[in-house]
C-alpha cells in the first residue's frame, strides 16, 4: 500500500479537440516520451495532462513531459477548467501524430476526417539550435 495519496482526476471538457501549439520546438521532449515500440508513422493513443504554465499559457503534458500548449483559442476555457479542478489532475486524451517531419500533439477525441493541417505561423517559439553539451552544431558558412 502506497501512503503517497493520488491527487483525484478530472477529465477535461475540450470540445471536438485541437492541435497544441509550438511542436517545431518541442521535438525532442515529444520523442522522449515515446515508448520503445513507438515512433513509427502512426498516431499513438495519449493519456495528457493540462497545468497552468508561465504567462498565462495552459501547458499539455504527455508522460510528464511538456509537450505543448493550448491555442489562444481554447486557453481561457481550459485555465478556468484548472482553476475550478484545485488541487487535482486535469486530463484529457489525445494522440501524439505524425505531420511531415513533425510529431504534433491533438487534444481531444480523434477526429474522423483525420487530423487537420496546421496553418502557417500556428507556432510561435523558435526551433532550439542543436547542441552537444552546451556547444552549438551550426558548421561555420553553412547556414545551419
Amino acid at each position: 500500500m502506497s501512503l503517497r495519496a493520488r491527487r483525484p482526476v478530472i477529465v477535461a471538457e475540450v470540445g471536438d479537440g485541437f492541435v497544441a501549439t509550438e511542436a517545431p520546438a518541442l521535438q525532442v521532449p515529444i520523442r522522449e516520451a515515446f515508448a520503445p515500440a513507438e515512433g513509427k508513422p502512426s498516431p499513438i493513443p495519449a493519456e495528457l495532462a493540462l497545468e497552468e504554465g508561465a504567462g498565462g499559457r495552459v501547458a499539455v503534458l504527455w508522460r510528464n513531459r511538456y509537450v505543448g500548449f493550448v491555442p489562444a483559442a481554447h486557453r481561457d476555457a481550459l485555465a478556468a477548467q484548472i482553476a475550478a479542478a484545485g488541487r487535482a489532475t486535469v486530463r484529457a486524451d489525445g494522440y501524439v501524430y505524425p505531420d511531415g517531419a513533425l510529431w504534433r500533439v491533438w487534444v481531444g477525441p480523434r477526429p474522423p476526417a483525420g487530423f487537420p493541417e496546421v496553418a502557417a505561423g500556428y507556432d510561435e517559439l523558435p526551433v532550439p539550435e542543436t547542441t552537444i553539451f552546451g556547444f552549438s552544431l551550426k558548421r561555420p558558412g553553412s547556414g545551419a
